[in-house]
């Protein structure tokens, strides 16, 4: 049994690479920088040097693919839609021109397609899309452009909620302040916030490359519980024994630090993690996915709680001097 990943030296797609490598399955991985393989460093895997608009040579006996390269940040943003929509418009064409014929094809594909719950009704993958930054625009015509292909190719797609873990950085900036003993919260009400730890992503995943689905298929993927920032502050405040002083951080300042720090990424030409479209994010009344139909149909059931998720978290930052 053999896999086709993209994405394969980011965070998520070297988490799955792992993985499938444990569990004795072949990987071949498309990479853009042979020489720059960040987690892919030392794998036994076959590297296909390449990206989205210039795909390689396959394999012809490839059993699955996982698409998951794309692009959370950047200045521009037609950027985004370049990567994840034109993108896997290319990559999906690559295939059928190649004449690679897979058992499944898995999409990794984003809360932000269908946008923000409110009212306290967690969104369902029947719910109309709704998204209001051009990453979860971007990552919607993405879908687009693969279900495009739903008659040629049995296609799965699995809108994570924010997936974090080791190897992200995302987080880590908030846990950098729980360090300091600082718990930062918004002056206005708690929002609710659905979660997914990387390794309960990678079981989705892999429970999809088992089940008999018809193409096309949809799944929300996070923790059944939604949280508050506030507690996920101070779980891992928890972890890392510290007292934590709250500070309570009205939204204008919130928007100022955002405005702020998308001007220092174009001075240092690195896409903030934080900018207006993260704000715009933040202010929204709650992210929350409900999951019942990925708990139905694939048996998927988070197995870490967020406590033990969070201490594997922080533990590695801290053993990768990251904290």
């Amino acid at each position: 049994m053999n896999a086709l990943v993209t994405g394969g030296t980011g965070f998520i797609g070297s988490h799955l690479i792992e993985f499938l490598l444990n569990k004795n399955i072949e990987v071949f991985a498309l990479v853009r920088d042979l020489h720059n393989l960040k987690w892919l460093t030392g794998l036994k895997i076959h590297l296909l040097e390449g990206d989205l608009f210039t795909v390689p040579p396959l394999p012809s006996g490839i059993d699955y693919v996982f698409h998951s390269a794309g692009l959370t940040r950047a200045f521009k943003a037609a950027d985004y839609y370049t990567v994840n929509q034109l993108g896997t418009a290319s990559f999906f064409q690559s295939l059928r021109s190649q004449k690679i014929l897979p058992k499944k094809i898995i999409l990794l594909s984003s809360l932000a397609v269908v946008g923000p719950s409110s009212a306290g009704n967690p969104v369902q993958e029947s719910s109309s899309p709704l998204p209001i930054t051009p990453y979860g625009k971007s990552k919607l015509m993405g879908e687009v452009e693969a279900l495009k292909f739903k008659d040629v190719y049995p296609i799965t797609i699995l809108r994570a909620s924010a997936v974090f873990g080791p190897r992200d950085r995302d987080f880590l900036q908030y846990f950098k302040w729980i360090r300091r003993g600082i718990l930062l919260s918004l002056a206005s009400k708690q929002r609710l916030l659905s979660l997914c730890y990387v390794k309960d992503l990678i079981k989705a995943i892999y429970l999809c490359f088992q089940k008999e689905l018809e193409s096309g298929e949809i799944f929300n993927i996070a923790n059944q519980k939604a949280y508050k920032w506030d507690e996920i502050g101070r779980a891992a405040g928890k972890v890392m024994g510290k007292k934590l002083k709250k500070v309570k951080i009205p939204l204008p300042v919130i928007y100022l630090a955002a405005l702020v720090s998308g001007i220092g990424g174009r001075i240092s030409k690195t896409p903030s993690i934080f900018d207006r479209n993260k704000f715009k994010d933040m202010k929204q009344d709650g992210w929350v996915a409900d999951i019942g139909k990925a708990t139905e149909e694939l048996s998927f059931y988070p197995q870490y709680s967020m406590d033990e998720a969070v201490q594997e978290t922080i533990n590695w930052y801290l053993k990768n001097n990251w904290l």
